[in-house]
């Protein structure tokens, strides 16, 4: 497609209009942006996640109800109102919306040893409570040890008789209890399943995975987790043709549970304006302190410093609600959307922190502010990057011109620059619900990757940075005050903002369309969709901006509309179709498939479905801000959520 001059331009002219919004840094009142950042506190915010880290905060389990109650504990001495846990049963029956609950567990002791030739204690829960699978269940087991490659598919157990035997396996623990345990009669299983893959996979051979069992199925016997080099070091002796012999005892057990949720509020003045909700998850392994001791204790910063300055005086009390919300992850959410519609209704933004505390000379940590997906453009990305880029820059020019105007340190942190950026999409957490097709929830996402330590015991406090913990506090109180607290005041300022940041994305998706020929129509056209879905979405927030943007914004083309078939949405499934251990396909197509699209693909595809677009129309709009998209692939998962009621598709 060639790209017209007006098309340049109008680019051009919103850069010039973006280089003279700078005179005022970010969007709140100098006073009140300087107020935030004198109250936060990183020591604070630390000092909670090493109470978190107490806590094995498994879904449904007497570990997370501790946690529950240590947060409404200091959300109530830190002045939010309202403050209570909610209870959804964890039953393995009851559903909320698209997700099926699954059971809890209670973890109380779990040991395995060898006994011969070489007795010692291998795992032991009381010490390290990775040692032992989530979801396993009672055992008193004493079995050969055989070793089974990754333990994942059928292939790996030819010629193995592992019946009544303690497989090792490096696979995915629950899916080499399948195979092992429920196919072939197994005893149990010791696990050397790796972390998350990243450019330092297999360098920390002495960390040991947090593992899980299917929650949903109660004929679970046991998993023990080891870590790589314990791993390599049987394999080496099985594979010399030594006679391993362990001993498992184990006390533990699936049961009916509850997920639990905390809430509380800061009541706004105007309760026709809607509510902002502050996320995160609560939950996950001891002591799991950047996943997500972090991201819980990152909110809770933030309630304290609203309140503590509305009561001072120094910040207006806000327009909007302010909800915090610590879930069990994802299924919490669920849950609780599925009991508050009149809520999710009242939700006009939510700030989402998952992992926000990794010092990066330890975890390797990149702190993402990410934007909201295709399927929901939104100026709250503007919102995010005028805060994010204010404690950033002046991170950056403390570092490295000791200007302290802008510094934002912690006394127990470093003087480190913020290393951070603003990121396109990504799923992964509970920005993923908020922002489902059924709820559309515009999120402001803030977290850290890679983290080399996630999801083992090496998840630690003492790898959090208290600085990077302040920093990511202001940005979150600033952002969710503003949102807040926006009205008509602000109309101008937040239209020339969001106006600025448009030209420059579209300026963007110029020199992406230049660069990549094949798609070039798909994302000029994409671009100009997702802009005009923005200035829409702020002149629907505060419509006092809607003149100003009549006034000042571009002519955007329309894209090409192509006819054909089109998708509707059952409205009785709502929410999520992956909900962790939960797949509704699976749980709703009575056949063997293979979904033919997965991930962030599948999620925006089902997304985009409004009754009005085409499949085709959605397949430029996925190639136009993602990649290229097989037209037949596409179909074919539609006719997939046409199988699972999910959708029903129309000849127009």
């Amino acid at each position: 497609m060639a790209i017209s001059e007006n098309m340049i331009g109008r680019a051009l002219s919103f850069l010039t209009l973006a280089a003279a919004l700078q005179a005022q840094p970010t969007l709140l009142p100098e006073p009140h942006f300087k107020a935030i950042e004198a109250e936060a506190s990183g020591a604070l915010a630390k000092d909670t996640i090493i109470e978190l880290g107490r806590f094995h905060r498994v879904h449904a389990s007497p570990g997370f109800h501790e946690a529950a109650q240590f947060i409404a504990t200091r959300a109530r001495e830190y002045g939010l109102e309202d403050v209570h846990i909610e209870s959804f049963p964890a039953d393995g029956k009851t559903t909320y919306n698209s997700f099926r609950s699954y059971l809890g567990w209670d973890g109380r002791a779990g040991v395995l040893t060898e006994i011969a030739p070489s007795p010692h204690v291998i795992a032991d829960f009381s010490k390290s409570r990775v040692a032992l699978a989530d979801y396993s269940n009672d055992a008193d087991v004493t079995a050969e040890l055989i070793d089974v490659g990754q333990g994942t598919r059928p292939a790996d157990y030819d010629n193995r008789n592992v019946k009544g035997k303690i497989v090792l396996a490096g696979g995915n623990v629950a899916d080499a209890h399948h195979e092992a345990v429920e196919l072939r009669g197994a005893a149990g299983v010791l696990s050397y399943q790796p972390n998350q893959v990243t450019a330092w996979s297999g360098d920390y051979q002495d960390l040991v995975r947090w593992g899980h069992l299917s929650p949903y199925n109660t004929r679970n016997t046991f998993a023990f987790m080891i870590s790589l080099r314990e791993a390599r070091d049987f394999r080496n002796r099985l594979a010399k043709g030594e006679k391993i012999r362990l001993y498992a005892q184990v006390t533990a057990r699936m049961q009916s549970g509850n997920f639990e949720v905390v809430t509380g509020v800061i009541p706004g003045t105007d309760p026709s304006a809607g509510e902002i909700v502050y996320s995160c998850h609560l939950c996950h392994e001891k002591p799991g302190a950047n996943d997500n001791a972090s991201g819980a204790a990152a909110i809770l910063e933030d309630a304290r410093i609203l309140v503590a300055l509305i009561k001072a005086g120094k910040i207006p009390p806000p327009r909007r609600t302010i909800r915090f919300i610590w879930p069990p992850e994802i299924a919490g959410t669920m849950c609780y959307l599925s009991r508050h519609a009149d809520e999710l209704a009242k939700m006009r933004a939510a700030i989402h922190m998952d992992m926000v505390g990794g010092d990066p000379q330890i975890t390797k940590a990149i702190l993402h502010l990410t934007r909201t997906p295709a399927s929901l453009p939104s100026f709250v990305n503007d919102v995010a990057a005028s805060f994010g880029e204010r404690v950033i820059n002046g991170a950056s020019r403390a570092a490295m011109d000791a200007d302290l105007s802008d510094a934002n340190f912690s006394p127990e942190g470093t003087k480190d620059a913020l290393l951070a950026d603003f990121h396109s999409f990504t799923m992964g957490s509970d920005h993923d619900v908020y922002e489902e097709g059924s709820f559309r929830v515009p999120t402001i996402y803030m977290n850290d990757w890679p983290d080399v330590f996630i999801h083992t015991n090496g998840d630690v406090p003492a790898n959090m940075n208290a600085t990077k913990l302040q920093r990511v506090a202001v940005i979150g109180a600033a952002a969710g005050y503003y949102l807040a607290s926006a009205g008509p005041k602000d109309a101008d300022r937040l239209a020339g903002e969001v106006l600025a940041r448009s030209g420059v994305r579209l300026n963007e998706a110029l020199q992406r369309s230049l660069a990549d020929p094949q798609r070039s129509r798909d994302i000029i056209d994409e671009a100009n969709r997702e802009e005009s879905e923005v200035l829409k979405s702020v002149s629907n927030f505060v419509p006092e901006t809607a003149a100003e943007i009549d006034r000042r914004k571009p002519k955007l083309s329309p894209p090409q509309s192509a006819r054909g078939p089109v998708p509707k949405r059952n409205p009785a499934v709502r929410g999520n179709l992956d909900v962790y251990y939960y797949d509704y396909l699976k749980d709703h197509v009575n056949e063997p498939f293979q979904p033919a699209l997965q991930g962030l693909l599948a999620y925006e595809a089902l997304n985009l479905v409004d009754g009005h677009r085409s499949i085709e129309d959605i397949g430029r709009i996925l190639s136009g801000a993602y990649e290229g998209i097989d037209s037949k692939a596409l179909l074919d998962y539609f006719h997939l959520l046409e199988k699972a009621g999910v959708i029903t598709i129309m000849n127009m």
